[in-house]
């Protein structure tokens, strides 16, 4: 990444000089154009109003040869090298198309004056180009910490995915070692433990590819919106048996229509992820609220469950790939990841609250949605 911002830096660099160059010509090409027109008006005006002879010098004029008359015709002008005057200013005239005289006079100030000037420019442009190298590698670190943050931590989850799938094959495969030579592991209990291990690898599998399509999917939703309240009464329809079994009371207050702009599938994986979690972390006896309501142009999706809370130090990363804090109980710590990549793909927002001995609340903010149509009772694998 480092050479790539160097890279970018020295074209910038050199792309500065390049504007400044031909900003610096055209200056030049300007300044170039005054001095030599006042020199040819100074020239004329002293050829039209003087008695010119051959020879002579008059007020710092050189005759260099001419007549009596000044011009007629036309006028030419140049300036040269002079070795006597360092630059001749050179007016030449003629009559009825024949040169009838020189006129000259010095211009070895006015030129150095114009040297210095060019010199000055091509200090300034090379000045310009050596301020905006670090400028530039200053900038391109800028622009290219977004894509280098990226690329870390796409490594670093693909580290901790490979550290949570091999765990599992380690242990189906001392199990598997341990019952061929029949060091105290029997063949039923071996296999048992490698068919849980297998669960487990495929729970993570499964969460990983939802996790991928909540990043990646792109949005092929049919025009219009879906009823959120609709939604979330499917989501808890389906987990209410789970949350019975964990003796958790699952409560519902959608009571009014929410369109949203979302598709039905990735608005019932966002819910079913926090909800699980909900579920999980909520002791028996407690309760779990879901609760969907318009507010103003976002329609809410809010999760609060009686749990144990988040500790602070945990809460600015629970949304992360892997993270867990303090309180594991086997889960993969995907669900707050995928519910925040689908709510940021789908131009939503993702806040949670929480406090140690005081719960959890998960409020999903998604755009909300005019006409809006049922959920279709297919969706995608929540995992």
């Amino acid at each position: 990444m480092r050479r790539t911002r160097w890279r970018l830096a020295v074209r910038a660099s050199a792309l500065v000089m390049a504007v400044l160059a031909v900003l610096s010509a055209a200056a030049y090409l300007v300044a170039r154009g005054v001095l030599y027109g006042r020199l040819h008006e100074r020239l004329e005006r002293a050829a039209r109003s003087s008695d010119l002879r051959q020879g002579l010098l008059r007020e710092g004029y050189v005759v260099v040869s001419g007549s009596g008359a000044g011009p007629d015709e036309h006028v030419g002008f140049t300036v040269a090298p002079d070795a006597r005057y360092g630059a001749l200013a050179v007016l030449r005239w003629a009559i009825d198309g024949h040169t009838m005289g020189l006129l000259a006079t010095s211009a070895r100030d006015d030129v150095q004056a114009l040297e210095t000037f060019l010199a000055i420019l091509a200090g300034l442009t090379l000045a310009g180009g050596v301020v905006a190298l670090p400028g530039g590698y200053l900038l391109a670190g800028r622009a290219l910490h977004p894509l280098d943050q990226a690329v870390q931590e796409r490594a670093e989850f693909i580290a901790l995915a490979s550290h949570r799938l091999r765990t599992p094959l380690s242990v189906i495969r001392t199990s598997a070692e341990l019952a061929l030579a029949g060091q105290g592991l029997a063949a039923p209990e071996a296999l048992r433990t490698i068919v849980d291990q297998t669960a487990r690898m495929e729970r993570l599998a499964e969460r990983l590819t939802a996790l991928a399509r909540a990043e990646s999917r792109p949005w092929t939703s049919a025009p219009g919106a879906v009823e959120l309240d609709a939604v979330a009464r499917q989501v808890v329809d389906e987990l209410r048996p789970a949350a019975a079994q964990s003796g958790v009371v699952l409560r519902l207050d959608a009571a009014r229509p929410v369109p949203v702009a979302a598709p039905a599938a990735d608005t019932a994986d966002m819910l079913s992820s926090v909800l699980e979690n909900a579920l999980r972390f909520t002791p028996a006896g407690r309760s779990v609220r879901v609760r969907a309501a318009a507010q103003g142009r976002w329609a809410l999706l809010e999760v609060a469950d009686e749990g144990p809370g988040i500790d602070p130090a945990d809460l600015p990363r629970v949304a992360e790939p892997f993270f867990q804090g303090r309180r594991v109980r086997g889960a993969t710590g995907l669900g707050l990841a995928i519910t925040r990549a689908i709510a940021d793909r789908l131009g939503g927002r993702l806040h949670i609250a929480s406090a140690p001995g005081a719960g959890t609340t998960v409020r999903i903010l998604l755009p909300a949605g005019g006409r809006a149509g049922r959920p279709a009772r297919e969706r995608g694998t929540t995992g």
